[in-house]
């Protein structure tokens, strides 16, 4: 979700730069941001898409496995846990071979109520 207003603020001032200015824009404290400054942030919706190899019981068919996963007392939270237990264990390990992200669409207020919100601050 895109932002109006993006004054200049002391957090957007570096060491290396005008103790008084955006060290990206030059923009001064008070001022607002260039529209191509990097501190301008907005939020969008993107899809993760991860191919895993997981054990189920022999027995199940397609319909029983997403039942399980999708509808059942199963939580998602647990492939969560599972995949931070499995980057501890092999810290050499990515997950780039296996996951895909793409961009969906410009985030809304409701799906920055509905989903988390990962901020790269």
């Amino acid at each position: 979700m895109k932002r109006s207003d993006w004054p200049v603020t002391e957090d957007d001032v570096r060491p290396a730069g005008e103790p008084d200015h955006c060290f990206y824009c030059d923009q001064p404290l008070g001022g607002q941001h260039h529209e191509d400054c990097v501190i301008r942030k907005r939020t969008i919706v993107v899809a993760a898409t991860i191919t895993l190899v997981i054990d189920v019981p022999e027995c199940w068919d397609e319909r029983q496995i997403d039942f399980y996963h999708n509808e059942g007392t199963w939580c998602s939270s647990n492939l969560i846990d599972d995949l931070v237990e499995f980057n501890e264990k092999n810290e050499d390990e990515c997950y780039c071979n296996c996951m895909l992200i793409g961009y969906l669409r410009e985030a809304t207020e409701e799906d920055e109520a509905r989903y988390p919100v990962l901020a790269d601050d």
